[in-house]
């Protein structure tokens, strides 16, 4: 199925293109024998206030350890430095310790060498310092499709056994946890556990939720019809649908990828990879040819294209302390995939040929699934990754990261760890397009804080990954 799968995309860039790509197949790179350097030493520190009441205040960064103090809710500290999944803070007065990553809330840092980005390890080129531009609708619109970028970045896929290699070698345990509604499944994919009842009650909320993000993102396309009548028009077929999904997805990186390079760094590209395998094994779309991507771009960002296409940039991925915290930004993007968030906007857009020109051209349909979205993408080039969600499709991303890193193994709180220094952030540049097309990052702390840990909250004791290959 798999070798099915990544053919399948290749040849969707010859037909597309035109050009000559060399039919062979990408065996997955050797294993990596060096760890992954360490992070860069922290510099500065960042204000913060106590979220919760009655915080205990650590001596050292374990429950375990003797609790030194408690801290009010709205009590303020000073965060000097991340440790796994803790702070350490000093309160007043002049008491020094811990506190777990959701206990307080970091506000945005002074600015200057406290930019909340340094201090997590993130490291800026010269030039980056402050005013980075993040790419824009008009460079993703008018981006050509770059077919040698895509096929190299196919070449840093790792296989089942891989992943699953590393996640023996770092004693992740796979872990059974329910997701309710959980989006994929009844979609032709990993059936349910229940009766057929179940499984036909899964399907209609499968529907129900596709009929609800094309309603969401109607307004902002301006986008006319019926959500539900555009969700009946699209194929039936769970291969169509597929084949459709990885059409697209080459296409939309290849845009991407020919206005932000890939990032020169085996070791992030064969390690965002492998976690990510390994956080998508654990969801209903384990089938798909699953390829991630860092990009060397100093914007803090990530993006998810159909069919299993992922790409974070380089300003995201440098202040990711952990394996944890890599994998909870792949399970944001994963549940994208999963739940068809940007297939459904293409297809709506097609279908309803509002916008001029962008019909799917099923005269073309010699050429095959892919020669009928040329038109499309010429036109469109990649700009469905910036469509603004209703914020709901955000949250539920979230919450399905947590679902999807629990299972995996990793500490679920790790989303918080992500969420917070995005909160601290001080140039606006480097998440000015982040929060175009997201809710603010202590909205989505908030909402996380609101629906609970529930499911997770068992998990949330766990060690974190520190160190991938190690």
């Amino acid at each position: 199925m798999r070798t099915h799968f990544r053919v399948l995309s290749l040849s969707i860039l010859i037909a597309l293109t035109g050009t000559a790509i060399a039919a062979k197949s990408h065996a997955p790179a050797a294993a990596a024998t060096a760890a992954a350097p360490a992070p860069a030493a922290p510099t500065g520190s960042t204000q913060a206030s106590v979220y919760k009441d009655n915080v205990g205040v650590h001596q050292a960064a374990s429950t375990a350890s003797p609790t030194v103090t408690s801290l009010s809710k709205g009590s303020p500290v000073e965060v000097e430095k991340q440790e796994g999944l803790w702070f350490n803070v000093k309160a007043q007065p002049a008491t020094v310790g811990y506190v777990k990553i959701n206990e307080v809330r970091l506000a945005k840092a002074a600015g200057g060498s406290n930019d909340g980005y340094s201090m997590f390890g993130g490291h800026p080129k010269p030039g980056e310092t402050a005013g980075v531009r993040g790419i824009s609708d008009t460079d993703l619109r008018g981006a050509t499709f770059n077919p040698a970028a895509v096929a190299r970045i196919e070449t840093f896929r790792v296989d089942d056994a891989t992943a699953t290699a590393y996640a023996n070698r770092m004693h992740l345990q796979k872990t059974e946890v329910a997701y309710k509604k959980e989006p994929g499944i009844g979609e032709g994919h990993r059936a349910t556990s229940g009766s057929a009842e179940q499984t036909q009650m899964q399907e209609q909320q499968n529907h129900a939720a596709k009929v609800g993000v094309l309603s969401m993102v109607g307004g902002h396309f301006g986008l006319g019809g019926s959500a539900s009548s555009a969700a009946d028009a699209m194929p039936k077929s769970e291969q169509e649908k597929v084949d459709e999904e990885i059409a697209m997805g080459p296409q939309i990186a290849g845009r991407v990828l020919s206005v932000m390079p890939i990032w020169e760094n085996p070791e992030a590209q064969r390690r965002v990879n492998t976690i990510g395998r390994w956080v998508a094994l654990q969801t209903p779309r384990d089938d798909l040819p699953w390829t991630f991507a860092v990009v060397d771009s100093p914007e803090m960002n990530a993006f998810a294209a159909p069919g299993g296409y992922i790409i974070v940039t380089r300003g995201l991925y440098e202040v990711l302390q952990s394996d944890d915290e890599v994998a909870a930004v792949l399970g944001h993007e994963i549940s994208h995939v999963v739940a068809r968030d940007h297939y459904y906007v293409i297809m709506k857009q097609a279908a309803t040929s509002v916008v001029t020109g962008i019909a799917i051209d099923k005269a073309t349909a010699h050429a095959g699934v892919a020669g009928q979205f040329a038109n499309y993408f010429a036109k469109q080039g990649a700009t469905v990754l910036l469509t603004v969600f209703d914020k709901d499709v955000e949250y539920r991303s979230d919450g399905a990261s947590l679902i999807y890193t629990a299972r995996a193994g990793y500490n679920p709180l790790a989303m918080y760890a992500v969420l917070q220094k995005l909160s601290a952030v001080s140039d606006g540049g480097r998440t000015s397009n982040l929060y175009k097309t997201h809710p603010s990052a202590s909205a989505r702390l908030d909402r996380l804080d609101q629906k609970g840990l529930a499911n997770v909250s068992q998990f949330t004791d766990r060690p974190y990954v520190a160190a991938y290959g190690r």
